[in-house]
Parts: C-alpha cells; sequence; structure tokens
C-alpha cells in the first residue's frame, strides 16, 4: 500500500475509533466542515475529549477557534491531535502561539497477522462480556496508566457497561495471573483496520511479558474478524514491545492539551 494511502487510512480508522468510544460512553460527537469533535462522559481532556481533523481543506487557525468553542460551552479542556504528514500547518499554527506539543507518539502498523501469545505460566485471558469481566479490566487498565496522568475515574465513566466495551467489532480482553486482573487490552475493527488501544498492566506486575501477551492477544482478534491491517500509537513504555511483536513506525501524532478555560485564568 502506498505510504500515504496507509497514514490517511489508520487516520481515518482512529477517527471512528473515538467515535465509538464517545458515543458507547454517552457523550457528544459533532462533526462539519470535515471537523471531528468529540465530548466524551469524562471531563478530562486527555484521551476523552478532543478534535482531529479528517478532511483537508479546514485552514489550522479555524481548526483550533472552532475547538475553543466547542469545548468552552461545555466547561472542558481538550486535546488537538495533529498527524505528522497529514497535519503540518497545525504543527506550525501551534509553534506560531509558542506552544510545544505535550506528547508525541509514534503511529505504528503491522500488516499481517501474527502468532498467538506466549503461554505465561499462571497467566489465563478472558474476552470481556459481562459486568465482573468489565469491573477486573477497567481495574487492569486504569492502574497501568496512571503514571500517563489517566485518573481511575475516567475509565468507569468512559465505559459505562458490557455494550461500551463488547460489539462484533469491538473486542476487550483481561488478562488473570491466578485470579487477580493484571492486564487488559481492546480492539476496534473498521475500515479494515484493527486499532488496538487502551494496552495496560498493572505497575506491580510489569516486565513479565504481559504487555505484549495482551497486545498479541487482541491483534489476533483483530485479524479474525476481518482486519488486513493493525495499527495503534505507542507510548514510551510500549514502543519497543510493539516493536518486537512485528510493528513499525509511519508517522508520528502530535497531541496539544488545552485545559479548561476556568483552569487557565487561576492564579
Amino acid at each position: 500500500m502506498y505510504q500515504a494511502d496507509l497514514v490517511e487510512r489508520v487516520h481515518q480508522n482512529l477517527a471512528e475509533t473515538i467515535r465509538e468510544i464517545t458515543r458507547r460512553s454517552r457523550g457528544v460527537v459533532h462533526e462539519e466542515g470535515g471537523l471531528l469533535l468529540y465530548a466524551g462522559a469524562p471531563l478530562d481532556p486527555a484521551l476523552w475529549n478532543g478534535v482531529l481533523r479528517v478532511h483537508p481543506g479546514l485552514p489550522a487557525e479555524e481548526v483550533v477557534s472552532r475547538a475553543r468553542r466547542f469545548f468552552e460551552e461545555r466547561g472542558r479542556g481538550f486535546t488537538l491531535h495533529a498527524m505528522g504528514p497529514l497535519d503540518p500547518d497545525l504543527d506550525a499554527t501551534m509553534q506560531s502561539f509558542g506552544r510545544k506539543a505535550d506528547s508525541d507518539s509514534p503511529e505504528m502498523v503491522l500488516e499481517a497477522p501474527i502468532g498467538p501469545p506466549p503461554v505465561l505460566p499462571g497467566v489465563t485471558v478472558q474476552e470481556v462480556n459481562s459486568d465482573g469481566q468489565r469491573e477486573d479490566f477497567l481495574t487492569a487498565v486504569s492502574s497501568g496508566f496512571r503514571g500517563l496522568g489517566v485518573r481511575d475515574d475516567t475509565w468507569r465513566a468512559a465505559y459505562p457497561d458490557v455494550k461500551s466495551l463488547s460489539a462484533p467489532h469491538i473486542v476487550a480482553i483481561v488478562a488473570y495471573l491466578e485470579r487477580s486482573p493484571v492486564a487488559g487490552a481492546m480492539v476496534y475493527v473498521s475500515h479494515g483496520v484493527a486499532e488496538v488501544i487502551h494496552v495496560g498492566v498493572s505497575p506491580a506486575h510489569r516486565r513479565r511479558g504481559l504487555g505484549e501477551f495482551v497486545t498479541r492477544a487482541v491483534t489476533s482478534v483483530g485479524f479474525d474478524r476481518g482486519a488486513r491491517l493493525a495499527s495503534l500509537q505507542a507510548t514510551p513504555m510500549g514502543e519497543s514491545v510493539y516493536r518486537r511483536i512485528g510493528f513499525r513506525e509511519i508517522a508520528r501524532y502530535r497531541w496539544y492539551i488545552f485545559p479548561a478555560a476556568q483552569e487557565v485564568r487561576k492564579p
């Protein structure tokens, strides 16, 4: 696949994943003029509230101004997504405001199915299909994201019921060590792409291969459900794991976080 087509395809799949997460959390999705604005059930800007330009043509300054109006009306902050090859003008506009990206993540893809996860002694995996499994998934994944500043309570607001984690094209899994939930991950399939998200491992159980275990498991599920390509945005902690599995970098996302207006006004 031509590189530019590949970048556009994974970008559109990320946008569709965000739409699904937001709607299933009973949040608000607004699209107009090639701009995707999403306000999830949690108020935090990281992960749950943001803006993507999904079609070219809308000037960068207008992307920022429209996003500010949308989120100021709701009293919350947001994250601006800038995909390197698609949004160089967004980066330039942020730089003209004196802004540096709050984080910078490689967009990585895997273009062929992989083998099953390795056997880990005492570790079993379950697909989330019940309230108990949902609670176990949220417990494991939220603990893995604390170090990135994502509060535990936001996960339960984002995934309020089993339906928010389970559908023909959506699968969440939780890994257990003996009977304790220690890791989890999710996959969304759209546009023929399996978007791997929320790979989280409990801090007390890291460096045991659990991150690779759950990543391989959900990636395989994505291919089994019709994907021809897997995609993810890597954190610094997970990047080496994904490269070892076979994912390769094709672009980078930069994330600019805008706090809520009332937070900016605080002394």
